[in-house]
């Protein structure tokens, strides 16, 4: 089997023939491929990058930029930095001349919204995806 050029599987006797001419052709668009090819593209080298993701069970893809930016260091470090700036507001807010509201601790003013949160960080990793 052959490799076409779109990245698919053919089944065919004679190869496709392409020519090419780059500097870099970088294998993978994870934190360090995405470094090594804006820094060659930066040096006025011709690069190619390429990257593919296979789909997840539930048929989860995601953009350029690897399994960190999409799924695992910044949305977790996203997700952390959330909790810290929850856990200063409900304990330090007060020192600082913030009053939790009406409702007292069962409905405090400050409130915690996981779609919102979860709305802008795929907002954030698609803008990633769509710098490069």
């Amino acid at each position: 089997q052959n490799i076409s050029i779109r990245g698919g599987l053919r089944d065919s006797a004679e190869p496709e023939v392409h020519r090419f001419d780059y500097d870099l052709i970088v294998i993978g668009g994870g934190s360090g491929g995405l470094a090594a090819a804006k820094e060659a593209a930066r040096l006025g080298r011709k690069v190619a990058l390429l990257d593919f993701v296979k789909p997840s069970p539930k048929g989860s893809v995601w953009g350029i930029g690897g399994t960190c930016v999409n799924v695992g260091c910044i949305p977790k470090k996203l997700c952390h930095q959330a909790a810290i700036i929850g856990k200063i507001v409900r304990g330090h807010a007060q020192a600082f001349g913030w009053s939790e509201g009406e409702g007292g601790e069962s409905k405090p003013g400050v409130q915690f919204n996981w779609p919102r949160l979860r709305a802008n960080i795929l907002e954030h990793i698609h803008s990633f995806n769509q710098s490069h």
